[in-house]
């Protein structure tokens, strides 16, 4: 019994030790370019998003809406992680646009010969006013 209880004390503190050095790490992006047309983004610090799709005349493609899955409750951080398959799409630009409850992002993305290139810089960046009472 008391080998049981030792050896799950060490396998808690290594999941432990295990998460904590994979959530410091703080991205926008995860993949810029992918050989099946598969785009990977990150956002940090929301905890809900609608993301959208649109072509390159705003015609809207796709969108949905996001929500952190928190398994940790003694950590605050929120980050939502996301990848598009875009293989249905012809070569072309296409816009993903991200909404949280303070700003909106529109990110370019070139989808050419068979791979998909996020732009690592926004295309767009506008900050919601926010009412304070």
């Amino acid at each position: 019994m008391k080998k049981i209880l030792k050896l799950s004390l060490v396998l808690i503190v290594v999941l432990i030790a295990i998460n904590t050095r994979a959530t410091g790490v703080k991205f926008s992006k995860v993949e810029k370019v992918s050989p099946k047309k598969m785009v990977t983004f990150a956002l940090n610090d929301v905890n809900k998003a609608n993301v959208s799709l649109y072509d390159a005349n705003d015609q809207l493609l796709h969108t949905e809406k996001l929500y952190t899955l928190n398994l940790n409750p003694l950590k605050s951080e929120d980050k939502i992680v996301k990848t598009y398959d875009l293989n249905p799409l012809a070569d072309g630009v296409y816009y993903l646009v991200a909404e949280s409850k303070t700003k909106v992002v529109k990110y370019e993305i070139i989808v050419a010969n068979e791979t998909a290139t996020i732009m690592s810089d926004p295309y767009s960046e506008v900050y919601k006013t926010v009412a304070v009472k």
